[in-house]
C-alpha cells in the first residue's frame, strides 16, 4: 500500500541569510515540491529574507503557494533583545499554532541545525509543538554544538539547560514522527547508534551553473574593480569564520604562487569572529600580503559566486572542519583546479560519488624554527585549560590534549597552530617559506609554479549530488517517519555521549576555535 504523504512542508531556520543552509533550501525545494506534490511551504524564520532572493525562490516554485512567517523569538537565542530566561511556553503555543495553521498532522516540518544550540528554547518547542499537531519532524543537521562550539554551551546554559543530558533531548529529539538528516556518512554513523533506520544519509544538492559567454570573464572586471587588483585569484568561497583557516590558504598561495591574491567571499557572521577578522586584515596590511577579505559582503549588484569560482585560478579549501565540503562539490561542477585538505569525514563521501580531486593534502607540516615554539605552546596550553573550563563539569575527562601541547615536535601541522604563531610564519618571505615548507611538504610542492589540473566528476555524481535525488531521499525519510515505531527511550542520550568521545578527542581539537582571539 501506498503511504499517503503530507502536503503541507513548513521550513524552519532561524535565518535565510546567504550560507550553506539557504542553498540547500533553494536548491532542493523545487525538486521536493514535485517529488512530493506539496499544496503548499511556509518559511518560518527569525527575521525578514531578502526580497530579491524570495522572489527567486517563488519564482523557482512555478506557482506553488509559498508563506513566509517571521518571528523574533526564531532568531539566535543570543541575538534576541532581551533574550527569555528558559524555556517558554508562549514559544511553545507559537510553534504550536503555527503548525497546525500550516497544514498540521498533514505537514512536514524540515528543521534546521537545532543540535547547533543557537536556540534550545526553539529546539524544544518545535518538539512539542510536532508532538501536539503529528506532524511530521524531520531534523537535518549541519552543525553541532559540541564540534569546536562550545562558546554555545553557555547560551545553552543561561536559556534553560542545565546538564548534557537534557541537551541531548532537545538537540536529538526521538518522538514517534521523527526521523534526522546527516549530510556525511561519519555523523550517520554517530547518529544511528540511537536512531537506527531512523537517522538517514543525505548528501546536499547541487546544480550546475548556467554558463554563458562573458560572464567569468565580467565577475573577474568586477573584482578588479571591487579590489583595485587585477591579477590571478584564488577564490576561498566562504564565510569570514576562525574553522574556515583562511591563513593556511594564504600560506599555499605565497608559497606555490606568490603571483595570485587569495580573495574571500563572505562576511563574518558573529561578533565572534571578528578578532580573526580583525588580525587578518591587519597582518595583510602590514606584510603587504595578497589577501582580499568578504569581497561581496555590502556589495551593490554582486556576480553570483559560480561565476567568481568559473574566473578563479584556482578553488581553495583549507578548513579545518566541514560538515559536507560544498567548495569540492562546486570547484568539480565549474571544472576548476581546486587545492584542498583532505577532510576525512567528508572528501571519501564525496569521492564515493565520483569526485575527483587531484590535489589535496592533510595537512601542511610547518618546521618549527619559523615561530616561537615555546611561546606557542605555553600559550596554546594556557588556551586549552581556559577552554576546558567552559565545558560542562560531566564532560572534561573526555577532552584530549591539543597536539602541539605535547611531546616534542621538530614540525607541526600548521592547522594545529594559533593565529599568533599563523601570523608569525606569514611574516616570512616567499623564498623562506619555500625553502622551508617544500621538503616538509613534498606532495604539494612538485605543484609549485606548474599548472594545476581541474576538479570534476566522474561515473553517476552529477545524477548522486542532483536536487531530484535529495528529493527522493526527503520522500523516503518522511515515509520512515510515518511508520509504526520510534526510537528507544535513550537514544537521544546514547547518541549525544558518542558524539562528545568522538569530538573531544585530541585529533578533532583545533587551537584556532578554542577562543574567539588566539
Amino acid at each position: 500500500m501506498m503511504t499517503k504523504l503530507p502536503r503541507h512542508l513548513v521550513v524552519a531556520h532561524y535565518h535565510l541569510r546567504p550560507g550553506g543552509v539557504r542553498r540547500v533550501i533553494e536548491t532542493a525545494l523545487p525538486a521536493m515540491a514535485r517529488d512530493i506534490e506539496l499544496s503548499s511551504v511556509t518559511l518560518a524564520t527569525g527575521e525578514e529574507p531578502d526580497e530579491a532572493w524570495l522572489a527567486r525562490l517563488r519564482a523557482s516554485l512555478g506557482g506553488l503557494t509559498l508563506h513566509v512567517e517571521v518571528r523574533r523569538e526564531f532568531r539566535y537565542w543570543s541575538e534576541l533583545a532581551p533574550p527569555s530566561s528558559g524555556f517558554d511556553a508562549a514559544l511553545v503555543r507559537s510553534c504550536t499554532e503555527l503548525l497546525a495553521h500550516h497544514g498540521g498532522e498533514d505537514a512536514v516540518l524540515w528543521a534546521h541545525n537545532l543540535a547547533l544550540g543557537r536556540n534550545a528554547p526553539l529546539a524544544a518547542a518545535w518538539t512539542r509543538a510536532v508532538a501536539a499537531t503529528g506532524a511530521v519532524f524531520v531534523s537535518h543537521h549541519h552543525d553541532f554544538f559540541f564540534d569546536n562550539r562550545w562558546g554555545r554551551w553557555s547560551e545553552m546554559e543561561k536559556s534553560g539547560l542545565d546538564v548534557p543530558a537534557s541537551a541531548a533531548r532537545v538537540v536529538f529529539p526521538a518522538g514517534a514522527r521523527t526521523v534526522h538528516l546527516a549530510i556525511n556518512r561519519a555523523d550517520h554513523e554517530l547518529l544511528s547508534t540511537g536512531f537506527g533506520e531512523r537517522a538517514l544519509w543525505v548528501p546536499d544538492p547541487v546544480v550546475s551553473p548556467v554558463r554563458h559567454a562573458g560572464r567569468n570573464e565580467a565577475a573577474g572586471a568586477w573584482l578588479a574593480s571591487r579590489t583595485g587588483h587585477a591579477s590571478p585569484y584564488w577564490l576561498l568561497p566562504c564565510r569570514l569564520l576562525r574553522r574556515k583557516n583562511i591563513a593556511e590558504a594564504l600560506l599555499l598561495a605565497r608559497w606555490l604562487r606568490p603571483d595570485v591574491r587569495v580573495v574571500t567571499t563572505g562576511a563574518p557572521t558573529s561578533v565572534d569572529e571578528m578578532p580573526y577578522n580583525a588580525r587578518l586584515l591587519e597582518g595583510a596590511h602590514r606584510g603587504g600580503w595578497p589577501l582580499d577579505l568578504s569581497v561581496l559582503a555590502g556589495a551593490p549588484d554582486p556576480p553570483p559566486v559560480s561565476a567568481l569560482i568559473g574566473g578563479a585560478d584556482a578553488v581553495l579549501l583549507t578548513s579545518l572542519q566541514e560538515g559536507f565540503g560544498l567548495p569540492y562539490v562546486e570547484a568539480a561542477v565549474a571544472e576548476r583546479p581546486l587545492v584542498a585538505r583532505s577532510l576525512p569525514n567528508v572528501l571519501p563521501d564525496l569521492v564515493s560519488l565520483g569526485l575527483r580531486v587531484p590535489v589535496t593534502y592533510d595537512e601542511i607540516r610547518v618546521p618549527c624554527d619559523l615561530f616561537n615554539a615555546r611561546r606557542e605552546r605555553e600559550h596554546q596550553r594556557r588556551l586549552w585549560e581556559a577552554w576546558r573550563r567552559t565545558l560542562p563539569g560531566e564532560v572534561r575527562s573526555l577532552a584530549g590534549e591539543p597536539f602541539f601541547v605535547t611531546g616534542t615536535h621538530d614540525s607541526v601541522p600548521f592547522s594545529r597552530l594559533t593565529m599568533t604563531a599563523h601570523l608569525e610564519i606569514l611574516g616570512r618571505s616567499p623564498d623562506e617559506l619555500a625553502a622551508a615548507l617544500a621538503p616538509a611538504n613534498p606532495e604539494l610542492a612538485e605543484w609549485c609554479g606548474s599548472g594545476l589540473p581541474s576538479a570534476g566528476f566522474d561515473g553517476q555524481a552529477a545524477s548522486a549530488l542532483s536536487p531530484e535525488r535529495f528529493a527522493e531521499h526527503f520522500r523516503e525519510a518522511v515515509v520512515k517517519a510515518l511508520a509504526v515505531g520510534g526510537a528507544p527511550d535513550d537514544a537521544p542520550e546514547r547518541v549525544l555521549h558518542r558524539f562528545l568521545v568522538d569530538r573531544l578527542r585530541s585529533g578533532n581539537l583545533y587551537p584556532m576555535v578554542f577562543a574567539p582571539e588566539t
